[in-house]
């Protein structure tokens, strides 16, 4: 399958070509700093990538990119997190950062915080209150704002103050799954000072003022953002001085600066190619592979003939050879043997899945079921996928699995704006997605598998198959799972919601795309990172033999 992946740069030809040719980006990328790790005074400074051209905004409440949010990382923090570098969020796995403990009502509509006493604010803008929580959460919830993360919080009816430094949330139902959506960091989850807010007006989003490891020093359009240690931090002043957040969007100019040392931290293509590159041409960097990543997999739109044919979905299912991906991805691959990652709360179990549901791969068992179906010899199906390399490639390793039993899919190539727009309204029939998930099964089954979330509908998300419509459905055992308060049963109603989309088959899971970024050896994190979105926290990062 090697032949179906994208080509990559081989890295000194590419500088090669970059310095012949006068490339600009890479010029830039190359011209910007001296060499990492010590400014002229002897403080630790860290150059970090951000692949966007620009800033979006540095307001929680607005980031639009996964590059806000690393800056917002660094400036904000949240009332709990995961345990460092996971995405482990069972509430019994939550940790202190604002809130340094809490009260959960036993029907989970309640839920109170008491935060740290003393968290200073930057730019003497006084002390974290339980007023600032409140106006956080308030001010994205009023559709005054256009905040883009008003839909996380939902569920909250009402905020109470309870005293300065404690904080309560009412929620409109019970919602064991609260904290995931509202209070870990990133996505507007986290907290801002009211004052500074009120102040700064429009300018907050550009000069923001947070109670992180790292305050806003100063934003060069178009070419980084500057943040300073902040000394006041409550975690400790951090090891490293200043941190440049330097926009680099192309890939190739972004390589060349890493292995020219004028980049500390970089983002990689998702190609084992880039992988293998990186390691022969600087070996002593540490290549982090995060999952889940992206969770891909294919959709069966069930109201579109013959795929409304459960043996036909399953001949489809065994069709696909999905140890196919392992060998084509390598280290930028992760299994995925349900739609759900096995790291997300309430996943399924590889080992908990019966030997008929796994869909090992089984030509002649796709060819039999297809007979069965009244397709002997196969069938022929138009559909549609992004020309975006993650889609497309996947596509075609499916196209080229489903000829073998019979099968034809004939593929129009689209941008991926018109695919995303096309299958929105429903033009999909066999639909490809690439997208990363809040790491729960309950939200992955309401997003994409949910009556509610069917395309067409004003309510819609993203259940391409229209399963919960037609072919069965899942919304009982996912609507007691979330009402469910006792933990055991509450994985058990999970559990046999993702066992009966097994036996429906309204879509099938392919892989998981991890995201890579290459940090040079002399950096250490403070932590281990295994899963996340490729944000990294540098609070308690440190630089090595230096």
């Amino acid at each position: 399958m090697k032949e179906y992946l994208s080509h990559t740069l081989v890295a000194r030809e590419v500088k090669r070509r970059a310095v012949l040719m006068g490339g600009a980006g890479a010029l830039a990328a190359l011209a910007f700093a001296p060499r990492a790790w010590s400014a002229g005074d002897g403080s630790q400074v860290l150059n970090v990538r951000l692949g966007s051209r620009d800033i979006g905004s540095i307001d929680p409440a607005l980031t639009k990119t996964g590059d806000d949010e690393t800056v917002a990382l660094q400036v904000f923090n949240s009332l709990v997190a995961p345990p460092r570098g996971t995405l482990d969020v069972g509430i019994e796995q939550m940790q202190p950062v604002l809130a340094e403990k809490w009260d959960i009502s036993e029907d989970r509509k309640t839920w109170t915080f008491h935060l740290r006493p003393g968290v200073k604010w930057h730019k003497g803008y006084g002390e974290v209150s339980a007023e600032d929580v409140k106006f956080s959460f308030e001010r994205q919830i009023d559709p005054k704002l256009g905040g883009v993360h008003g839909a996380s919080f939902k569920s909250i009816q009402s905020i109470d103050i309870v005293d300065p430094l404690t904080v309560r949330f009412n929620l409109n139902a019970t919602d064991p799954f609260f904290h995931v959506e509202a209070l870990i960091p990133g996505f507007g989850r986290f907290i801002v000072p009211k004052k500074a807010v009120e102040e700064l007006g429009d300018k907050f989003g550009f000069q923001p003022v947070g109670s992180g490891a790292y305050e806003f020093s100063e934003y060069r359009p178009q070419e980084a953002i500057i943040l300073k240690a902040f000394d006041g931090y409550f975690g400790g002043r951090p090891g490293i001085d200043e941190i440049n957040m330097r926009y680099i969007p192309d890939n190739n100019a972004a390589t060349i600066a890493f292995l020219g040392g004028e980049l500390d931290v970089t983002g990689g293509d998702r190609d084992p190619r880039w992988v293998d590159q990186m390691k022969q041409q600087a070996p002593d960097a540490n290549i982090n592979v995060l999952l889940p990543g992206s969770l891909q997999f294919i959709a069966f739109n069930m109201t579109v003939k013959p795929l409304d044919n459960l043996k036909v979905r399953q001949a489809l299912a065994y069709a696909i050879d999905r140890s196919q991906w392992a060998k084509a991805f390598g280290i930028v691959h992760g299994d995925l043997p349900t739609i759900v990652p096995e790291v997300f709360y309430g996943a399924l179990k590889t080992a908990d899945i019966p030997p008929e549901l796994r869909y090992d791969y089984d030509p002649e068992k796709a060819k039999a079921l297809l007979a069965e179906a009244g397709f002997p010899n196969g069938f022929s199906i138009d559909a549609i996928i992004s020309e975006r390399p993650d889609y497309k490639v996947n596509m075609l390793m499916v196209q080229d699995m489903l000829r073998k039993v019979g099968v034809n899919v004939n593929l129009q190539v689209q941008d991926h704006a018109s695919y995303h727009a096309n299958i929105r309204q429903d033009r999909g029939t066999i639909v490809e997605l690439s997208t990363a998930m809040e790491p729960t099964a309950p939200q992955v089954l309401n997003e994409f598998l949910s009556k509610a979330a069917a395309v067409g509908k004003p309510s819609s998300l993203r259940n391409f198959s229209h399963y919960g419509e037609v072919g069965g459905s899942v919304d009982d055992l996912v609507a007691k799972a979330v009402a469910e308060t006792d933990t055991a049963k509450q994985l058990e109603y999970l559990k046999e919601a993702q066992l009966q989309i097994l036996r429906d088959v309204p879509v099938v899971a392919l892989q998981t795309a991890p995201l890579i970024t290459a940090m040079h050896g002399k950096l250490d994190l403070g932590f281990n990172p295994v899963s996340g979105y490729g944000q990294y926290d540098y609070s308690t990062a440190k630089l090595v033999n230096t």
